[in-house]
């Protein structure tokens, strides 16, 4: 689910509010086993996420993030000769809270540093004809999780509207300790990186803010009961050019897409085809200033 690669609205002055509010549609068609690419076309995942980030800076350096989401998760296999197998699940996702320190905030470049933990309000439980659907299928994880973020951006020198962007997401996965009856099951721990490069250009009177990034992600193998889950984790790298309008200075419009360099899987696996993301971004602050700076928010 889109958790950690979502995380970390920009930083702000004293006593601003910031919200977000997205969807996040996330398509999986493409069956690897390894690097390689294999030729079934019956099998399909897809993950619609609405996502709501809120942020309250308490002071120019102290800010802490909220991340809310509602997540349908659904899976397709198609049997020749057999009746289409779907099951999907939808509910309240797992829930993110950030709290963000801005270590360095001068000469063009910004560095912030934030940790929190991954709150398990989402049902890791939910059965189909009795039966309890895949962990993977759930719209939680049942556990909670330990996350570390740090972002760092640096304007171009010359160039005052263009910026240099690099995060680092780390989530430490927890256990759900009663996934099936007594088993214990736990998600990878997963490492992210992304780095990227915006700009902010004048068309036709309308400002908008292009953007292009490169996400490499990790992810380790799955556990239940301590034992290694077959066909979980792997490595891949993402392209993800985006487009921001800004409708006025405090609310802005964005828009993203996102395919797939490289996958290297752990075992057989489905792996992401596909991502679109879209939403706006609003700011609300106590202060009577100019046109605020309204920064184009990372996509997973």
């Amino acid at each position: 689910m889109p958790l950690s690669g979502n995380l970390g609205l920009p930083p702000t002055s004293e006593g601003t509010w910031q919200f977000s509010l997205s969807y996040d549609l996330n398509v999986l068609r493409t069956f690897k086993t390894g690097t390689e690419t294999l030729e079934e076309r019956d099998r399909q995942r897809v993950t619609h996420s609405a996502l709501l980030e809120i942020g309250y800076s308490f002071n120019d350096r102290l800010a802490i993030d909220g991340f809310f989401s509602l997540v349908r998760q659904e899976r397709k296999i198609e049997n020749p000769g057999l009746p289409t197998d779907f099951q999907h699940t939808e509910g309240i996702g797992d829930a993110v809270l950030l709290l963000k320190y801005t270590l360095h905030n001068s000469n063009r470049t910004t560095w912030v540093l934030g940790a929190g933990p991954k709150i398990p309000t989402g049902a890791s439980d939910l059965k189909d004809n009795g039966i309890l659907l895949s962990a993977d299928l759930q719209p939680g994880s049942g556990a909670w999780d330990g996350v570390a973020w740090t972002n760092l951006s640096k304007q171009v020198k010359g160039r005052p509207s263009m910026t240099l962007v690099g995060t680092l997401t780390y989530r430490l996965s927890g256990t759900n300790p009663s996934f099936r009856a007594d088993q214990d099951y736990q998600f990878g721990n997963e490492f992210q990186a992304i780095a990227g490069i915006s700009d902010q250009l004048v068309l036709a009177k309308l400002l908008i803010d292009p953007s292009v990034s490169l996400r490499y992600r990790t992810a380790g193998q799955d556990q239940a009961d301590e034992a290694e889950v077959p066909n979980t984790g792997g490595e891949w790298i993402f392209l993800n050019p985006s487009l921001g309008f800004r409708i006025n200075e405090r609310l802005s419009y964005n828009i993203s897409g996102e395919v797939p360099l490289y996958a290297n899987i752990t075992g057989t696996q489905l792996t992401p085809t596909f991502r679109f993301n879209t939403g706006f971004y609003y700011i609300l602050t106590r202060k009577k200033s100019g046109p605020l700076d309204l920064q184009p928010l990372n996509v997973d």
